[in-house]
């Protein structure tokens, strides 16, 4: 039990940290959102691979509140941190994730 919900709130932080950068690429002008383009590029493919591993492994309940937990820590990280230290926290989480998962799959 403790071990999925310690996956959901990795896969939270992830989505929800990498929101905030895809967000912001597309209220930008264009010339500011071309120099951002590789952040862009990689907070969405983290936040989707994200997206996609919740509702995967966790199933559909834990995966609908980590969606709803990771909206709502994308509001507060929005203006508590820099697009870039989000960006990086959402990679390792998702990096942690993936460690954690392969372990708690092969112990199994």
């Amino acid at each position: 039990m403790w071990n999925g919900l310690l996956l959901s709130l990795l896969l939270s932080i992830s989505m929800g940290l990498s929101l905030k950068g895809v967000c912001s690429v597309l209220s930008e002008h264009v010339q500011v959102a071309r120099g951002n383009a590789v952040r862009a590029t990689v907070a969405t493919s983290v936040g989707l691979t994200a997206l996609g591993l919740v509702f995967s492994y966790q199933g559909l309940w834990l995966g609908v509140a980590a969606v709803l937990f990771g909206v709502g820590l994308s509001l507060v990280a929005g203006r508590l941190m820099s697009q870039t230290t989000s960006l990086i926290i959402s990679t390792v989480a998702l990096c942690v994730y993936l460690q954690l998962g392969g372990l708690l799959v092969s112990t199994v």
